[in-house]
Protein backbone atom coordinates (compact mmCIF):
# COMPACT_ATOMS: atom_id res chain seq x y z
CA UNK A 1 0.00 0.00 0.00
CA UNK A 2 1.03 3.66 -0.27
CA UNK A 3 1.77 6.15 2.71
CA UNK A 4 0.57 9.37 2.47
CA UNK A 5 0.99 11.73 -0.63
CA UNK A 6 2.97 8.61 -2.82
CA UNK A 7 0.37 7.83 -5.41
CA UNK A 8 -0.07 11.49 -5.79
CA UNK A 9 3.52 12.18 -6.59
CA UNK A 10 3.90 8.76 -8.58
CA UNK A 11 0.91 9.09 -10.65
CA UNK A 12 2.02 13.12 -11.51
CA UNK A 13 5.67 11.69 -12.63
CA UNK A 14 4.29 9.12 -14.64
CA UNK A 15 1.89 11.46 -16.32
CA UNK A 16 5.21 13.35 -17.54
CA UNK A 17 5.05 16.49 -14.72
CA UNK A 18 6.99 18.16 -12.82
CA UNK A 19 7.03 17.76 -8.49
CA UNK A 20 7.82 18.79 -5.68
CA UNK A 21 7.07 16.44 -2.84
CA UNK A 22 7.47 17.53 1.06
CA UNK A 23 6.86 14.75 3.59
CA UNK A 24 7.95 14.47 7.02
CA UNK A 25 11.49 12.49 8.06
CA UNK A 26 9.99 9.01 7.37
CA UNK A 27 7.36 9.91 4.95
CA UNK A 28 8.61 7.46 2.46
CA UNK A 29 10.08 9.68 -0.07
CA UNK A 30 12.60 7.19 -1.62
CA UNK A 31 9.66 5.26 -3.47
CA UNK A 32 8.72 8.11 -5.27
CA UNK A 33 11.59 8.03 -7.55
CA UNK A 34 12.51 4.49 -7.01
CA UNK A 35 8.88 3.07 -8.30
CA UNK A 36 9.00 4.85 -11.52
CA UNK A 37 12.13 4.36 -12.06
CA UNK A 38 11.16 0.73 -12.59
CA UNK A 39 8.23 1.94 -15.10
CA UNK A 40 9.85 4.33 -17.15
CA UNK A 41 11.96 3.84 -20.30
CA UNK A 42 15.33 5.67 -19.41
CA UNK A 43 17.63 6.20 -16.55
CA UNK A 44 16.65 7.71 -12.86
CA UNK A 45 19.30 10.23 -11.67
CA UNK A 46 18.72 10.76 -8.38
CA UNK A 47 20.94 14.00 -6.68
CA UNK A 48 21.42 13.54 -2.96
CA UNK A 49 24.30 15.23 -0.38
CA UNK A 50 24.49 12.27 2.07
CA UNK A 51 27.22 9.64 1.00
CA UNK A 52 25.75 7.73 3.56
CA UNK A 53 22.20 7.27 2.43
CA UNK A 54 23.08 6.55 -0.92
CA UNK A 55 24.91 3.73 -0.18
CA UNK A 56 22.48 2.44 2.67
CA UNK A 57 19.49 2.80 -0.67
CA UNK A 58 21.91 1.36 -3.12
CA UNK A 59 22.33 -1.82 -0.75
CA UNK A 60 18.46 -2.09 0.50
CA UNK A 61 17.43 -2.09 -3.49
CA UNK A 62 20.34 -4.84 -4.19
CA UNK A 63 18.44 -6.93 -1.71
CA UNK A 64 15.17 -6.18 -3.47
CA UNK A 65 16.88 -7.67 -6.62
CA UNK A 66 16.83 -4.29 -7.89
CA UNK A 67 20.18 -2.48 -9.53
CA UNK A 68 21.28 0.25 -8.45
CA UNK A 69 24.23 2.34 -8.73
CA UNK A 70 26.02 5.25 -6.86
CA UNK A 71 28.48 7.80 -8.30
CA UNK A 72 30.43 9.22 -5.47
CA UNK A 73 33.90 10.82 -4.36
CA UNK A 74 34.48 7.22 -2.40
CA UNK A 75 34.26 4.91 -4.83
CA UNK A 76 37.59 3.62 -6.41
CA UNK A 77 38.19 3.91 -10.35
CA UNK A 78 36.48 -0.06 -11.08
CA UNK A 79 33.28 0.48 -9.42
CA UNK A 80 32.80 3.66 -11.19
CA UNK A 81 33.60 2.57 -14.69
CA UNK A 82 31.31 -0.64 -14.05
CA UNK A 83 27.97 1.21 -12.59
CA UNK A 84 28.72 3.65 -15.49
CA UNK A 85 28.67 0.91 -18.08
CA UNK A 86 25.73 -0.69 -16.05
CA UNK A 87 23.89 2.62 -16.50
CA UNK A 88 24.66 3.02 -20.46
CA UNK A 89 23.42 -1.12 -21.37
CA UNK A 90 20.64 -0.50 -19.34
CA UNK A 91 20.51 -2.94 -16.77
CA UNK A 92 21.18 -0.47 -14.21
CA UNK A 93 18.29 2.12 -14.50
CA UNK A 94 18.40 4.02 -11.07
CA UNK A 95 22.05 6.25 -10.55
CA UNK A 96 22.66 8.00 -7.56
CA UNK A 97 25.00 11.20 -7.94
CA UNK A 98 26.78 13.25 -5.39
CA UNK A 99 26.15 17.44 -6.52
CA UNK A 100 29.77 17.87 -6.62
CA UNK A 101 30.16 15.78 -9.79
CA UNK A 102 28.16 17.99 -11.83
CA UNK A 103 31.62 20.35 -11.64
CA UNK A 104 33.32 17.55 -13.43
CA UNK A 105 33.29 18.18 -17.39
CA UNK A 106 33.79 14.72 -18.22
CA UNK A 107 31.12 13.42 -15.93
CA UNK A 108 28.65 16.29 -17.01
CA UNK A 109 30.03 14.53 -21.03
CA UNK A 110 28.85 11.08 -20.12
CA UNK A 111 25.64 11.82 -18.22
CA UNK A 112 24.92 14.17 -21.22
CA UNK A 113 24.51 11.19 -23.10
CA UNK A 114 22.08 9.45 -21.26
CA UNK A 115 18.32 9.40 -21.77
CA UNK A 116 17.24 10.53 -18.76
CA UNK A 117 13.41 9.91 -17.61
CA UNK A 118 13.25 11.55 -14.15
CA UNK A 119 16.23 13.67 -12.38
CA UNK A 120 15.23 13.37 -8.80
CA UNK A 121 16.55 16.21 -6.30
CA UNK A 122 16.99 15.03 -2.83
CA UNK A 123 16.82 17.48 0.50
CA UNK A 124 15.73 20.07 -2.51
CA UNK A 125 15.67 22.98 0.42
CA UNK A 126 19.15 23.29 -0.11
CA UNK A 127 18.59 25.23 -3.98
CA UNK A 128 16.67 28.07 -1.69
CA UNK A 129 18.61 31.11 0.14
CA UNK A 130 15.92 30.87 2.55
CA UNK A 131 16.35 27.88 3.60
CA UNK A 132 18.07 26.51 6.65
CA UNK A 133 21.40 24.58 5.06
CA UNK A 134 21.48 26.95 1.24
CA UNK A 135 23.82 24.74 -0.74
CA UNK A 136 25.27 27.25 -4.00
CA UNK A 137 26.10 24.10 -5.81
CA UNK A 138 22.22 22.72 -5.79
CA UNK A 139 21.69 26.18 -7.62
CA UNK A 140 23.76 24.58 -10.55
CA UNK A 141 21.27 21.70 -10.75
CA UNK A 142 18.72 23.83 -11.75
CA UNK A 143 20.64 24.60 -15.18
CA UNK A 144 21.66 21.43 -15.36
CA UNK A 145 17.62 19.73 -16.00
CA UNK A 146 16.89 21.70 -18.81
CA UNK A 147 20.42 21.22 -20.13
CA UNK A 148 20.21 17.32 -19.86
CA UNK A 149 16.80 17.41 -21.51
CA UNK A 150 15.57 15.24 -18.22
CA UNK A 151 11.87 14.75 -19.31
CA UNK A 152 10.30 15.21 -15.80
CA UNK A 153 11.98 16.79 -12.50
CA UNK A 154 11.43 15.40 -8.56
CA UNK A 155 12.38 17.74 -5.90
CA UNK A 156 11.87 15.95 -2.54
CA UNK A 157 12.56 17.58 0.75
CA UNK A 158 11.12 17.50 4.48
CA UNK A 159 10.86 20.55 5.14
CA UNK A 160 10.18 23.36 3.26
CA UNK A 161 8.43 27.05 4.45
CA UNK A 162 6.26 28.49 1.78
CA UNK A 163 9.63 30.60 0.57
CA UNK A 164 11.47 28.11 -0.07
CA UNK A 165 8.82 25.94 -1.47
CA UNK A 166 8.08 28.75 -4.05
CA UNK A 167 11.76 28.70 -4.91
CA UNK A 168 12.04 25.11 -5.33
CA UNK A 169 8.46 25.49 -7.60
CA UNK A 170 9.87 28.28 -9.71
CA UNK A 171 13.57 26.47 -9.88
CA UNK A 172 12.53 23.54 -11.56
CA UNK A 173 9.26 24.71 -13.09
CA UNK A 174 6.95 23.17 -10.93
CA UNK A 175 3.26 23.76 -10.99
CA UNK A 176 1.16 24.82 -7.03
CA UNK A 177 -1.28 21.82 -8.03
CA UNK A 178 1.75 19.57 -8.69
CA UNK A 179 3.70 20.40 -5.46
CA UNK A 180 2.57 17.84 -2.67
CA UNK A 181 2.82 18.50 1.14
CA UNK A 182 1.67 16.06 3.41
CA UNK A 183 0.96 16.61 6.83
CA UNK A 184 4.07 16.27 9.37
CA UNK A 185 2.51 15.74 13.25
CA UNK A 186 3.89 13.06 14.32
CA UNK A 187 1.68 11.65 17.48
CA UNK A 188 4.20 9.14 18.62
CA UNK A 189 6.68 11.96 19.26
CA UNK A 190 6.99 13.93 22.74
CA UNK A 191 8.06 17.01 22.96
CA UNK A 192 9.55 18.96 25.66
CA UNK A 193 11.75 21.21 26.96
CA UNK A 194 13.33 22.72 29.90
CA UNK A 195 14.95 25.84 30.93
CA UNK A 196 18.38 24.91 32.64
CA UNK A 197 21.56 26.65 34.13
CA UNK A 198 24.59 26.00 32.01
CA UNK A 199 26.05 24.47 35.50
CA UNK A 200 22.82 21.97 35.60
CA UNK A 201 22.76 21.25 31.63
CA UNK A 202 25.09 18.12 31.69
CA UNK A 203 23.56 17.17 35.13
CA UNK A 204 20.44 17.11 33.29
CA UNK A 205 21.41 15.33 30.35
CA UNK A 206 22.54 12.53 32.62
CA UNK A 207 19.33 12.45 34.75
CA UNK A 208 17.27 12.05 31.27
CA UNK A 209 19.18 9.10 30.01
CA UNK A 210 19.33 7.35 33.90
CA UNK A 211 15.93 7.52 34.95
CA UNK A 212 14.21 6.45 31.11
CA UNK A 213 14.96 3.34 29.88
CA UNK A 214 17.95 2.80 27.37
CA UNK A 215 17.63 3.10 23.59
CA UNK A 216 19.36 4.37 20.34
CA UNK A 217 19.88 8.58 21.41
CA UNK A 218 20.97 11.21 19.72
CA UNK A 219 22.06 14.20 21.85
CA UNK A 220 22.67 17.22 19.41
CA UNK A 221 25.16 20.10 20.21
CA UNK A 222 26.68 23.31 18.17
CA UNK A 223 30.09 23.27 18.50
CA UNK A 224 32.61 20.28 17.34
CA UNK A 225 34.69 20.32 20.80
CA UNK A 226 31.25 20.59 22.84
CA UNK A 227 30.31 17.11 20.45
CA UNK A 228 33.79 15.94 21.74
CA UNK A 229 33.69 17.05 25.46
CA UNK A 230 30.25 15.01 26.18
CA UNK A 231 30.90 11.88 24.83
CA UNK A 232 34.07 12.05 27.06
CA UNK A 233 32.31 12.86 29.93
CA UNK A 234 29.23 10.38 28.98
CA UNK A 235 31.75 7.39 28.47
CA UNK A 236 33.68 8.40 31.61
CA UNK A 237 30.07 8.39 33.58
CA UNK A 238 29.72 4.53 32.07
CA UNK A 239 27.57 5.63 28.85
CA UNK A 240 28.46 4.01 25.41
CA UNK A 241 28.73 7.42 23.99
CA UNK A 242 30.53 8.71 20.61
CA UNK A 243 31.24 12.12 19.13
CA UNK A 244 29.88 13.25 15.91
CA UNK A 245 30.82 16.17 13.63
CA UNK A 246 32.26 17.83 9.97
CA UNK A 247 35.77 17.40 11.64
CA UNK A 248 36.20 13.82 11.36
CA UNK A 249 37.55 11.84 8.72
CA UNK A 250 34.85 10.66 6.46
CA UNK A 251 36.16 6.99 7.31
CA UNK A 252 35.22 7.45 10.80
CA UNK A 253 32.12 9.05 10.79
CA UNK A 254 31.19 6.21 8.33
CA UNK A 255 31.98 3.79 11.14
CA UNK A 256 30.33 5.89 13.62
CA UNK A 257 27.11 5.67 12.05
CA UNK A 258 27.19 2.36 10.96
CA UNK A 259 27.94 1.35 14.50
CA UNK A 260 24.62 3.56 15.94
CA UNK A 261 22.70 1.86 13.18
CA UNK A 262 23.51 -1.63 14.06
CA UNK A 263 22.85 -0.71 17.78
CA UNK A 264 19.88 -0.31 19.68
CA UNK A 265 21.26 1.42 22.80
CA UNK A 266 24.22 3.85 21.85
CA UNK A 267 24.38 7.35 22.35
CA UNK A 268 25.66 9.33 19.67
CA UNK A 269 26.71 13.41 20.81
CA UNK A 270 26.79 15.39 17.64
CA UNK A 271 26.66 18.63 15.29
CA UNK A 272 24.01 19.06 12.29
CA UNK A 273 26.56 16.98 10.02
CA UNK A 274 25.03 14.20 12.10
CA UNK A 275 21.49 12.38 11.17
CA UNK A 276 20.60 13.36 7.32
CA UNK A 277 19.73 10.43 5.61
CA UNK A 278 20.29 8.39 7.86
CA UNK A 279 17.65 5.18 7.68
CA UNK A 280 17.53 4.52 11.15
CA UNK A 281 13.84 3.75 12.24
CA UNK A 282 14.40 3.20 16.34
CA UNK A 283 15.63 6.39 17.26
CA UNK A 284 14.23 7.13 20.79
CA UNK A 285 15.74 9.71 22.30
CA UNK A 286 16.79 13.48 20.34
CA UNK A 287 18.31 15.35 23.21
CA UNK A 288 19.41 19.32 21.82
CA UNK A 289 21.89 19.75 24.24
CA UNK A 290 22.30 23.34 22.98
CA UNK A 291 19.32 24.71 20.97
CA UNK A 292 18.57 24.23 16.72
CA UNK A 293 19.16 27.28 15.00
CA UNK A 294 16.06 27.23 13.22
CA UNK A 295 12.29 25.81 13.93
CA UNK A 296 13.43 23.95 10.30
CA UNK A 297 16.18 22.22 11.49
CA UNK A 298 14.59 21.48 14.64
CA UNK A 299 11.45 20.05 12.45
CA UNK A 300 14.52 17.84 10.60
CA UNK A 301 16.67 17.20 13.77
CA UNK A 302 13.20 15.75 16.01
CA UNK A 303 12.22 13.75 12.59
CA UNK A 304 14.52 11.29 13.32
CA UNK A 305 13.24 9.94 16.47
CA UNK A 306 10.76 7.40 15.95
CA UNK A 307 10.37 6.51 12.54
CA UNK A 308 9.12 2.99 13.34
CA UNK A 309 6.36 4.36 15.26
CA UNK A 310 6.85 4.43 18.16
CA UNK A 311 7.01 6.03 21.29
CA UNK A 312 9.92 9.08 21.36
CA UNK A 313 10.86 11.47 24.04
CA UNK A 314 12.80 14.69 21.81
CA UNK A 315 13.95 17.49 24.40
CA UNK A 316 15.30 20.33 24.49
CA UNK A 317 17.95 21.45 27.23
CA UNK A 318 17.71 25.19 27.15
CA UNK A 319 20.54 27.32 28.46
CA UNK A 320 19.86 30.70 28.02
CA UNK A 321 23.65 30.90 27.55
CA UNK A 322 23.81 29.59 24.82
CA UNK A 323 22.12 32.48 22.88
CA UNK A 324 25.36 34.16 22.59
CA UNK A 325 26.55 31.47 20.14
CA UNK A 326 23.27 31.70 18.14
CA UNK A 327 23.76 35.08 17.98
CA UNK A 328 27.00 35.05 17.19
CA UNK A 329 26.20 32.63 13.96
CA UNK A 330 23.51 34.95 12.76
CA UNK A 331 25.77 38.60 12.73
CA UNK A 332 28.19 36.73 11.28
CA UNK A 333 26.24 35.10 7.99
Amino acid sequence: HYREGQQAVIDRLLADKNVAAVFPTGGGKSLCYQLPSQLLTGTTVVVSPLIALMKDQCDALAARGIAAARLDSSMPADEFRAAVSGVRDGSIKLLYVAPERFFNERFLATIGTLDVSLFAIDEAHCISQWGHNFRPDYLKLAELTKNLGADRVLALTATATPEVLSDIRAAFNIDPDDAIRTEFHRPNLHLRSCVVDSDDQYGALVDRLQQRPRGSTLVYVTLQKTAEQIAERLTADGFDATAYHAGLESEQRGEIQQQFIDSDQSIVVATIAFGMGIDKSNIRYVYHFNPPKSLEAYAQEIGRAGRDGKESVCEVLLSPEDRTVLENFTYGD
